[in-house]
């Protein structure tokens, strides 16, 4: 087992050309989509609990993806590939790909650099823990929780007064949309209202009272 600091996995992968493991390119990529999505990636943490992850392996290219997106907007994408290194070995690369939608919209901006600095260090500990068949770094898992709450508390705050604001509206609208309905509604303006400064009259003589 390869002992690094955490988050060096990542750079590894992402640097120098990518990390090469005693393992053929073939079996390196059947087992590369096991991978997935599992429980030390997804759920996402902290402010990223509303991206969603879609995953993808793409054998033409010894290829698999994780696709990140927001209400159906392309956030970015983490590329794994395979390469041979020999008969006996092989090279996996990790590229993160930033999306098409706008940075300026929700909390693309802030959400992309915790992808890039923080998921794609859970991504290339899963590739590694895989290839390497050990279980995965929870130490690695819990700091970059940590990290990734701590950098999104003032994107999930505004999220929350948002909300809130959103709320209060819709229900101002309701009221006023039922308001319009009474004044629009001709029964409403013409049934009689109860006075309650004047006596009422008292019927019990008519029911033999």
């Amino acid at each position: 087992m390869r002992l690094f600091l955490l988050g060096a996995a990542a750079l590894l992968l992402s640097g120098c050309g990518g990390e090469e493991y005693p393992v053929p390119a073939g079996e390196a990529f059947t087992i590369l989509p096991s991978v997935g999505t599992p429980p030390e990636l997804y759920p996402l943490p902290g402010g990223l609990y509303e991206v969603g992850v879609r995953f993808e392996s793409v054998p033409a290219d010894n290829a698999v993806t994780w696709h990140f997106s927001h209400d159906g907007d392309d956030l970015a994408k983490i590329v794994a590939k395979v390469e041979p290194n020999g008969d006996q070995a092989s090279t996996v690369s990790l590229e993160y790909v930033k999306g098409t939608a706008p940075d300026e919209k929700w909390r693309n901006a802030q959400t992309r650099k915790l992808l890039q600095t923080g998921i794609q260090q859970l991504v290339a500990e899963a590739i590694d823990s895989k290839l390497e068949k050990r279980p995965f770094d929870k130490q690695l898992r819990n700091t970059v929780v940590a990290n990734t709450t701590a950098a999104s508390v003032g994107g999930m705050m505004q999220d929350a007064n948002a909300s809130l604001d959103k709320a209060i509206a819709e229900e101002k609208q309701r009221e006023k949309e039922a308001k319009a309905r009474a004044e629009a509604n001709p029964y409403m303006k013409t049934r009689p209202t109860m006075d309650p400064s004047k006596p009422t009259t008292d019927l019990s003589k008519f029911n033999g009272g």
